[in-house]
């Protein structure tokens, strides 16, 4: 059998340096249509601001790692929750208001030699292969632009399942299980949002006039989305749960039970 050709990072920086917009445009077009009021999340800044999401529990360990760094990472709230059953405003991610990471300082990340940042172990993936869009997924609409992408594209089947083979094989940055991952987790909140509410442990504000909602998210006590699963009795421990997303435990399965079905 042939040697896979793998992937390297070539830390150009160039992932970091421009942050914002870093979405497929189908998902900027469903954002555009549904985000602002008429589901349960309501996205709470615009389109153009948006850079890469930060689950709450990463926005968490974000804001250590700047005061470690001693930097303003600007990092805000970026999508949310108001619930009317306990006036609550459920965080889900945050984002970090700035054009470049602001931990890129000299072409370097000041965080890189500590655990690297959950979501910065997705690059260069967009997306996973697996994540229930309605159809198979290409291999040009999962990628962003990355310098390290340009020798490996070629390389990569159109096949789906040959596709999913090459790229649990071509990434031994662990970058492929994690973009398996995100897109669970990003399954797991929606799921987990519906069921919250045919439980009646969540009653989310939805269709209000946008302005209103981001005036009454303003006022109201904050909660991040891990600590409200908690505390309403949904899970027993945030901290398992963050566990299992962390260290890639869902996507592992996903990829071998794939492989072992092909």
């Amino acid at each position: 059998m042939a040697q896979i050709e793998t992937f390297k990072c070539l830390q150009c920086g160039s992932c970091c340096s421009h942050i914002r917009g870093m979405m497929p445009t189908e998902d900027k077009e469903f954002i555009g249509k549904m985000a602002y009021g008429k589901l349960p999340l309501v996205q709470l800044v615009p389109i153009e601001k948006m850079s890469f999401p930060l689950w709450d529990w990463e926005a968490k360990r974000f804001k250590k790692w700047q005061q470690e760094a001693n930097i303003d990472a600007k990092i805000k709230p970026s999508r949310a929750i108001l619930d009317l059953n306990t006036n609550k405003a459920i965080i889900v991610t945050y984002f970090m208001d700035s054009d470049a990471c602001p931990f890129l300082k000299g072409g370097k990340c000041l965080i890189y030699g500590t655990k690297r940042a959950y979501i910065c172990r997705l690059f260069p993936f967009n997306r996973g292969p697996f994540l229930e869009t309605g159809e198979k997924p290409k291999k040009e609409n999962m990628f962003g632009t990355c310098c390290g992408m340009k020798a490996l594209m070629p390389s990569i089947p159109e096949n789906y399942n040959n596709m999913v083979t090459f790229l649990s094989k071509a990434f031994p940055d662990g970058s492929f299980e994690n973009a398996v991952q995100f897109d669970f987790v990003t399954e797991y909140v929606n799921k987990t949002v519906i069921d919250l509410m045919k439980k009646k442990l969540l009653r989310p504000a939805m269709n209000y006039p946008y302005d209103f909602f981001l005036k009454r998210f303003q006022n109201t006590e904050k909660i991040n989305f891990t600590d409200f699963l908690e505390q309403s009795g949904y899970i027993e421990s945030k901290e398992e749960l963050i566990k299992q997303f962390d260290e890639n435990i869902d996507a592992k399965k996903q990829i071998n039970e794939f492989l072992q079905q092909i």
